[in-house]
């Protein structure tokens, strides 16, 4: 299992058969998708302003969209789930 912790209490988790977007620290399920809808994922890096730790922008297209802002402590577990996605995919 893996799960990307967001910022605003947003995380993304991988079971291995699907993915999933929580809000709410965990509370409230948004949305859940095979991992065999997996298209593709976004990623860009935002740099932060006045001292403050820089952030990704995560785009998951699966058979619905799910984004989510991470800080860059997260990096490791986004490119955990990105390689599994991609494995998923061979």
């Amino acid at each position: 299992m893996i799960e990307v912790r967001g910022l605003n209490g947003e995380s993304l988790l991988y079971d291995g058969a699907t993915v999933a977007k929580f809000r709410h620290d965990g509370k409230d399920e948004a949305a859940r998708n095979p991992v065999s809808t997996y298209r593709q994922i976004d990623v860009k890096h935002k740099e932060g302003k006045r001292g403050k730790e820089g952030r990704y922008e995560v785009l998951l297209a699966m058979s619905s969209f799910m984004s989510l802002s991470i800080p860059e402590a997260e990096k490791p577990r986004l490119d955990e789930l990105v390689a599994a996605l991609e494995q998923g995919q061979s």
